[in-house]
């Protein structure tokens, strides 16, 4: 854990293969979102896509701070990965259950959850973590150097 801590690209890095194979294996998967009475329907293999390039971009932004021996604010990088994967849970959960066609999603998942207050909850939890990095990373580069 505290190699995570210290370098984080290398858990970010790790994130980008997990993304891709789940995008190849819901291609044909869509999600329905209505804003103000206007429908989208954006494929779950363009939402992997998007994460996987996401997150390695914040890998790449760490590796660049490793890269010039800038030491991150390691209680940021904590918080900032757990509230990552607290985003990534409930997204990869709806990734995999919403609009599927089963009737075990049908029957028990649809009636009993509500998908789109799960993706909102992992959106704020998203924007927090993005927050943090954001956040890190300008007090990285306002601390003096190791």
């Amino acid at each position: 854990m505290k190699t995570i801590i210290k370098k984080p690209h290398i858990f970010f890095f790790s994130l980008i293969p997990l993304f891709i194979i789940i995008a190849i294996i819901k291609q044909d998967g869509v999600i329905d979102i209505t804003i103000n009475n206007t429908f989208f329907a954006v494929k779950k293999s363009y939402w992997c896509n998007f994460s996987a390039g996401f997150v390695g971009l914040i890998g790449l932004n760490y590796f660049m701070l490793n890269w010039a021996r800038k030491e991150t604010v390691q209680i940021l990088s904590l918080f900032h990965i757990i509230f990552q994967v607290a985003a990534l849970i409930p997204f990869l959960f709806c990734i995999f259950f919403l609009n599927t066609k089963t009737v075990f999603s049908s029957n028990l998942l649809s009636d009993s959850l509500d998908f789109y207050a799960i993706l909102s909850v992992s959106y704020i939890l998203f924007v927090i973590s993005i927050c943090l990095h954001v956040l890190n990373f300008i007090l990285t580069f306002l601390k003096k150097s190791i």
